[in-house]
């Protein structure tokens, strides 16, 4: 006969035993699928901790601590390495992809039976009377124990297919998160590469207009000069002496903007980098080269957002066909093991059984309710099939547009360029002429604000040159600011 403890300890052998398994299956399928900690489908690094002894994922990110800011110069791919670890609407989507696994899990979960164990004792003492031939009375105790055990199992055999459509859709989901995640990524390398090329972009004007005070300096120490040999009037040195005290206050608001600039690349990183920190010199321009229709197939193939509807859209096949299939008849096998024990001590009552059903349910009809959520299902994959036709259309129609924007910007560029040099050569032709005598200080400061304005223009088109490259890379899918080169 099986005693208490023995219920017990097969109750916590077979507890154990499942434990084991359900923790090896986790860990085989994360290490099959994130091979030495990459994302599948993505450069970049996918970072996880799992606690397999709680059968649950913890919320860390990482458990490697986070690669330390370099006391030297930052470049941009290091600026972008820190956001993909630190900006947190990039750790949002990686943590909505960290949440399919419970789905797939518990898809797999269903082809599992399942297993319930229960176990009850009970003991209880009851006193009667005896009546001696004398005629005298006495009570004796009479003990009574009760225990009862069942070990069941059960399975669905046929749930209407809907085992294998579940267990498909969780991984067509798992699929739709990692392109919202590689989106997230492209998303977020286009913000970095904009708010760094912005810094630079403020860094170079406060330093062309610190040059151009410098410059204005001169030009008042030569009014200056002029006005006491009696040259010019005092009006000159009064205008040298304006342009002066604007050209300050420009450089006091472009201080100020670079400090702006440097949190707002701080705040898309994610922090840790302050206001203090400084940027490699990688403010240049080289001619783009580009095949543009290698790069629209690329991108009709590749891209985060086709490819999250693509998954979207086999979901909803997957629900249509289970909808479908609710029509069919739902099978299920169960198998049992009891043991009940009553009765007194010294007569004691034992009963043991088993046993094995099989049961068919058939919902023959159900007010029309299943014909309403099919109807449903097969317009939600139509809408979806439309948007990913519209999508399509949108994605190879970006990709043509920013690339001759691209071009454009490199053109004005080159058209900047040749404006910047030739008011540079008006304004030393200027101040020669101003210095002899032979020009007014009303043409040296028009001079003078056609290169400060030049100038501008100049380091702006720079900007705008790279903010059209990463425009490019993320309506293809990927970086193609390196190719581009």
């Amino acid at each position: 006969m099986i005693g208490l403890s023995t219920w017990r300890g097969l109750r916590m052998f077979l507890h154990s035993i499942w434990i084991i398994i359900l923790a090896g299956a986790v860990n085989s399928l994360f290490a099959a699928d994130t091979p030495a900690g990459k994302l599948l489908d993505s450069p970049f690094p996918f970072y996880h901790d799992y606690n397999l002894s709680a059968l649950f994922p913890l919320g860390k990110r990482s458990s490697k601590k986070a690669k330390p800011v370099p006391s030297s110069s930052l470049t941009l791919d290091e600026c972008i390495d820190l956001a993909l670890k630190r900006n947190p609407d990039h750790n949002i989507s990686r943590e909505a992809l960290r949440d399919t696994w419970g789905d797939i899990l518990v898809a797999w979960g269903q082809f599992v039976p399942n297993m319930s164990l229960t176990y009850g004792f009970s003991e209880s003492e009851t006193a009667f009377p005896i009546t001696s031939p004398q005629g005298a009375t006495s009570y004796r105790s009479r003990t009574s124990k009760s225990s009862y055990g069942t070990l069941g199992l059960s399975l669905t055999v046929f749930s209407q297919a809907r085992q294998y459509f579940g267990l498909r859709n969780a991984y067509y989901l798992r699929s739709a998160r990692r392109s919202e995640l590689r989106g997230s990524e492209l998303n977020l390398v286009n913000a970095v590469r904009s708010a760094y090329f912005n810094v630079l972009r403020q860094d170079k004007l406060l330093q062309a207009a610190r040059d151009q005070a410098d410059q204005l300096k001169e030009q008042l120490r030569r009014a200056e000069t002029r006005h006491s040999l009696g040259e010019v009037t005092k009006l000159d040195v009064l205008q040298a002496q304006i342009d002066l005290q604007d050209q300050e206050l420009l450089i006091l608001e472009y201080e100020n903007l670079v400090i702006a600039t440097k949190m707002d690349l701080d705040q898309v990183v994610g922090g840790g980098l302050g206001s203090g920190f400084t940027l490699a010199g990688e403010f240049e321009i080289r001619e783009p080269h580009f095949d543009v229709d290698g790069l629209v197939k690329e991108s009709l193939e590749k891209h985060p957002d086709l490819e999250s509807l693509q998954m979207q859209i086999k979901q909803g096949e997957g629900n249509l066909w289970m909808g479908r299939l609710a029509y069919l008849p739902v099978l299920k096998a169960t198998w049992g093991l009891s043991r009940n024990e009553s009765g007194i001590i010294i007569m004691p009552d034992y009963q043991r059984g088993r046993q094995v059903t099989f049961t068919a349910s058939w919902n023959i009809l159900d007010g029309f309710l299943r014909f309403q959520e099919n109807r449903s299902a097969e317009v939600t994959v139509n809408s979806l099939k439309f948007q990913l036709a519209k999508t399509t259309l949108s994605v190879e129609r970006n990709v043509r547009v920013s690339y001759l924007e691209l071009l454009r910007q490199y053109k004005r560029h080159l058209g900047l360029a040749d404006s910047r040099d030739k008011a540079e050569q008006s304004l030393k032709l200027e101040r020669r002429l101003y210095q002899l005598g032979t020009s007014s200080m009303v043409e040296l400061r028009k001079a003078q604000a056609d290169f400060s304005q030049a100038e501008v223009n100049y380091i702006n088109s720079i900007f705008d040159y790279h903010v059209a490259l990463s425009e490019l890379g993320r309506n293809v899918g990927r970086d193609v600011s390196i190719e581009g080169r």
